[in-house]
């Protein structure tokens, strides 16, 4: 009797110690959703960056020292995104962009070398949507005078 009664006590605690893992265990998180379309095609900022000539100067300051206003300048240099405006005369829609004057270059004159510094929307070129590429966005404006050569003669 006692061996029947241990038995079934041990028989007990083994069924306790295995229903207890399976208690515990959690199940599987619930995964997020992929999503339906490519990113591939979406519009995305990247670094513009050109610099040359002043060409034209029509920006007002703002009352918080910002600018707006239109800046026509003939480009010599630019960065990967900016290679289709170089060696061309392009127009800035300024608003709200920071400019900085350095060596005499306030009030800019014609001639003053300018850097262009912005964000230009960019599309893959695999994509068949490219109407939103190419929208030049300007945050900052440097402007330097030509530096004047001094020649001292003998």
């Amino acid at each position: 009797m006692r061996a029947i009664a241990r038995f079934s006590a041990v028989l007990a605690s083994a069924a306790l110690v295995s229903a207890v893992p399976a208690l515990a265990k959690p199940s599987h998180p619930n995964h997020p959703a992929h999503p339906s379309g490519s990113h591939k095609c979406a519009v995305r900022k990247v670094a513009y960056i050109a610099t040359g000539t002043l060409v034209s100067w029509s920006a007002t300051q703002n009352s918080d020292g910002t600018y707006s206003g239109m800046v026509t300048v003939a480009v010599t240099r630019t960065n990967h995104h900016a290679k289709s405006d170089k060696g061309n005369d392009v127009t800035y829609t300024l608003s709200n962009s920071r400019v900085r004057f350095g060596n005499g270059a306030n009030p800019p004159a014609a001639g003053d070398h300018v850097k262009v510094i912005g964000k230009v929307t960019a599309v893959s070129k695999k994509c068949a949507n490219q109407s939103a590429a190419g929208t030049v966005t300007v945050r900052q404006l440097v402007l330097t005078a030509p530096q004047t050569s001094t020649s001292s003669g003998s």
